[in-house]
């Protein structure tokens, strides 16, 4: 009894499975068929983009090929510019040089409007002239090759000018920049001794001042100009022995070599003679002016030779006097020296008091 009650209940759910089987069934092939479009769509649409890619690889490689053109179409460019800019000058050189040569009157401008205008038509023309002047029959013959060769040289000439005037212009931009290197030290160096030899000639004389003699590029006359007053009334004069006399110059001369004493390096320093011909006043202030000069620290050493000097000068703790004794007297104070006696048997035998 119970077996028949179920049974309906089993054919109704396998009829229901069955019904929902086909449902089934039918939306997979739908999923199928959506899924075989959707397969066929990706690969035309991959095909495109290998397509796509290989254009886009097509117009790199384009690209590439136009710049490149680019770049030389740019740089023939350039070429093309510097050579209009260089065919410019050569044209304005060359009008420069036709209008130094010769005046375009009226008349030549109408006879330059009436000749050709092409490249072509003028070298024509210029071929009809020479066989024109070839044709002229000359009394000498070698005169017409005496022009030529005259001519020929005239331009080489004129070629060579300007070489050498260029060569000319770099060569004084040259030495101008090399003046500009040392010129100013020069100066300032003149300036410092023309400060020291002014300021020690007030001391002695009336006025003094050291400049450069310059000029310009010739530097063989470049030197030391020194120019010195000694009067009131009188103007600042070269150093020369037309304007001064031997104890001016002398005097001029150890007050230039003092003003150098703290400019140069050097071991020592040897003044022969300097105050020959000195009145006894400028020989007496030169002394104290080159013993004060000589007697400052860190200088080199001086030596002043002479056959005299002024009685009463002042000296400095830094002097010392050598006195070099000769002549024929000489033998025998020249015996006891060496004997060791003391320097008054010396004196004593040249005439002086005995003292030991």
């Amino acid at each position: 009894m119970t077996w028949i009650l179920l049974c309906p209940k089993l054919i109704d759910q396998a009829a229901s499975l069955n019904l929902q089987r086909f449902k089934y069934a039918i939306e997979i092939k739908n999923l199928l068929a959506e899924a075989v479009s959707h397969k066929w769509s990706y690969a035309e649409k991959h095909m495109a983009s290998i397509e796509f890619d290989a254009k886009i690889r097509e117009m790199e490689i384009n690209l590439k090929q136009h710049e490149k053109f680019a770049e030389q179409a740019s740089l023939h460019y350039e070429n093309c510019k510097y050579d209009v800019e260089n065919r410019r000058n050569q044209l304005l050189d060359a009008k420069r040089q036709a209008e130094s040569i010769a005046v375009i009157t009226p008349e030549l401008e109408k006879e330059f409007l009436e000749m050709p205008t092409t490249v072509e038509e003028l070298q024509a023309a210029i071929q009809d002239n020479i066989a024109q002047a070839n044709s002229i029959l000359f009394l000498n013959q070698n005169i017409l090759q005496e022009y030529e060769h005259r001519q020929k040289q005239i331009e080489a000439i004129a070629t060579k000018l300007e070489a050498d005037q260029k060569e000319l212009k770099r060569c004084l931009t040259e030495i101008d920049s090399l003046k500009e290197y040392w010129l100013p030290t020069l100066r300032n160096l003149v300036a410092q001794i023309n400060e020291t030899f002014s300021h020690n000639f007030q001391e002695m004389a009336v006025a003094g001042e050291v400049s450069l003699d310059e000029h310009n590029t010739d530097f063989d006359r470049f030197g030391i100009l020194i120019k010195v007053k000694f009067r009131q009334a009188g103007k600042l004069e070269v150093l020369s022995a037309h304007h001064q006399s031997g104890g001016e110059r002398s005097v001029s001369t150890i007050l230039y070599l003092v003003s150098l004493q703290d400019l140069t390096n050097c071991p020592f320093r040897v003044v022969d003679e300097i105050n020959q011909g000195m009145d006894p006043i400028n020989e007496r202030k030169m002394f104290q002016q080159l013993v004060r000069a000589a007697s400052q620290l860190n200088t080199p050493q001086c030596f002043l030779l002479t056959p005299k000097l002024l009685p009463d000068l002042e000296y400095s703790e830094a002097c010392s006097i050598l006195n070099i004794m000769n002549g024929p007297w000489i033998d025998e104070p020249s015996k006891v020296w060496s004997s060791g006696e003391c320097w008054g048997t010396v004196t004593g035998l040249v005439g002086g008091e005995n003292r030991c």
